[in-house]
């Protein structure tokens, strides 16, 4: 049976008024947009929502970080101003338990809607506590309503409590009626928003402080580490680092990093690499006295008198020892003390070596006394540390103790390109100390310099170097003669490939280019602006005439 026209005409009229206050609603929460506090914008939310429905009061309650406590950000009634702020709180478990027989815990556990008409006729909760704040208060509630606030169905986040909603006609309690559901869950889907909103906010003030804190370490790491750079780039030849290649100016820059520590330092590669070098800038750069720099090679000295020369000793500790001696590590207190090879000291030392780390003491063999020393290690191995962890020959907490800094510099075959200006700075360092002219050096012998694949590293060619020094003529270009026989001496590894004897012109022309823009390339160091100027060429051409050969 259909209803009357007058019924369903009222039944329309509320369903407009319904969604014109929704709408009121929804622009009252817009107006609120710029507002940062939350507790402002539920409290007008939820003054507008008593309104609505007829409830003298009403509160929202919102879940912890932990999600186990519902703590009340709003509560407002007749007697009481707007927004005003509780200490109220919810806890939604008894133990590990849920917390059901709780009407708040159990709308926001459920996400059901709790809907009493009327609390001194309803058991079906655990309501004493608001007995007793009836009783307290010489008042007497009505109408409990508690709705959850969650997101799209996802997870509750909080819930919203209406109370003591009365009956239009009658003034008696009553639950919330069927035709004001719709409004509820528009106010908690509202009031979702609001806390989504106001999270969000707060994650990115979060976030924009922990950027701008960011932002200001690395900006002063950065000018930390420049400041260094520009040091280490004013350090004499023995301790400053040479090239440019991006292998190495990785290196050099965490070089820069470790002075400004005074962490250990481990620096592995092959031998050769300049471990040394390194350590010494690193030294420099940390504002250490320079002539506190002490170097001790581990595999030279059996472990008996490596430990005397370590960490000294008392006369008599050990046959020979007709007076006292003080250690290496004494030697270098408020300097560095670089140990390379440290992959061969003995093991038995290197419980020495890690007490000392530990503590920053040192106790002389044959003395009871230990002495505090403030000393900076830096550490140098071409040995491969886990293997030899693995193998048992060398302890694992002296590995981590040492390698809080690690430093791995890259052979000279990886960085080619930093040949030339190796080779410059060697023969600058030792015509002066061998009293020389610095020679010219022919095409042909820098380029087979620049083909070697230097096994030994940066030593090998500054041995190289050396040598051609010596057996140059003054007036003299340092040429394939003066260079050791493997390298280019016979001349025949450093001939250009053989132009094929068939073909036509242009393939022979196209392979005899392809020839000497490899050539140019070698003796620029890979650098393909300076390739181009020696043929004479714009990069663009040559970038060209690369992809054209395949090269």
């Amino acid at each position: 049976m259909r209803p009357p026209r007058d019924s369903r005409e009222r039944v329309a009229d509320a369903m407009v008024k319904l969604a014109v206050e929704v709408e009121d609603m929804s622009h009252l929460v817009a107006a609120f947009a710029g507002e940062q506090k939350l507790e402002v914008v539920l409290g007008a939310l939820l003054a507008k929502t008593c309104a609505l429905t007829g409830a003298a009061g009403g509160a929202v309650l919102l879940l912890d970080a932990a999600a186990r406590h519902l703590h009340a950000v709003v509560i407002q009634h007749e007697s009481m101003v707007p927004a005003q702020l509780s200490s109220e709180a919810v806890g939604l478990y008894d133990g590990t338990k849920p917390n059901l027989t709780e009407p708040h815990a159990f709308a926001a556990l459920t996400g059901n809607l709790v809907n009493i008409p009327d609390v001194y006729r309803y058991s079906g909760f655990e309501l004493d506590p608001l007995y007793e704040a009836d009783r307290l208060n010489r008042r007497r509630s009505g109408s409990l309503i508690v709705a959850p606030i969650r997101f799209a169905d996802e997870f509750t986040v909080g819930v919203l409590r209406l109370t003591d909603l009365a009956d239009a006609n009658s003034g008696k309690p009553c639950g919330l009626p069927d035709a004001l559901r719709p409004l509820v869950q528009s106010v908690t889907t509202l009031a979702a928003a609001a806390v989504r909103q106001a999270g969000l906010k707060d994650e990115n003030r979060r976030l924009t402080q922990h950027l701008e804190r960011l932002t200001v370490e690395i900006a002063d790491r950065d000018d930390a580490t420049k400041m260094k750079n520009a040091e280490l780039a004013s350090l004499g030849a023995a301790t400053k680092p040479v090239g440019s290649s991006p292998a190495f100016r990785s290196a050099v820059n965490l070089v820069a990093r470790a002075a400004t520590s005074r962490v250990p330092v481990l620096l592995l590669g092959e031998t050769g690499t300049g471990k040394e070098v390194f350590s010494r800038a690193i030294h420099a750069l940390s504002g250490r006295p320079p002539q506190r720099f002490v170097v001790q090679n581990c595999a030279a000295l059996p472990e008996t008198l490596l430990e005397s020369e370590l960490f000294g000793h008392k006369k008599g500790a050990f046959t020979g020892a007709v007076q006292d001696k003080v250690g290496l590590v004494q030697e270098a207190d408020k300097g560095t003390l670089f140990l390379d090879e440290i992959g061969d000291m003995p093991f038995g030392l290197q419980a020495k070596l890690l007490r000392f780390l530990q503590e920053g003491e040192v106790r002389p063999l044959g003395d009871t006394k230990s002495a505090a020393v403030d000393v900076r290690i830096i550490a140098a191995t071409n040995a491969d540390l886990q293997r030899a962890m693995e193998k048992g020959t060398f302890r694992s907490d002296l590995y981590y103790r040492l390698s809080v800094f690690p430093i791995t510099l890259p052979p000279l075959r990886e960085r080619p390109s930093d040949i030339p200006a190796l080779i410059e700075s060697f023969l600058d360092e030792l015509a002066r100390r061998h009293g020389r002219r610095i020679p010219a050096m022919t095409p042909r012998a820098a380029d087979a310099l620049l083909r070697w694949r230097y096994p030994g590293n940066v030593r090998e060619l500054k041995n190289i170097i050396e040598r051609a020094l010596l057996l140059v003529d003054e007036g003299e270009r340092i040429d394939l003669p003066h260079l050791p026989a493997e390298i280019g001496g016979a001349g025949a590894s450093v001939q250009l490939a053989p132009i094929p004897d068939r073909g036509d012109l242009r393939t022979i022309m196209r392979r005899y280019e392809s020839i000497v823009i490899e050539a140019k390339l070698r003796e620029a160091g890979g650098n393909r602006s300076r390739a181009a100027s020696l043929l004479n060429i714009s990069r663009r051409s040559l970038q060209t005439k690369l992809r054209l050969h395949m090269i």
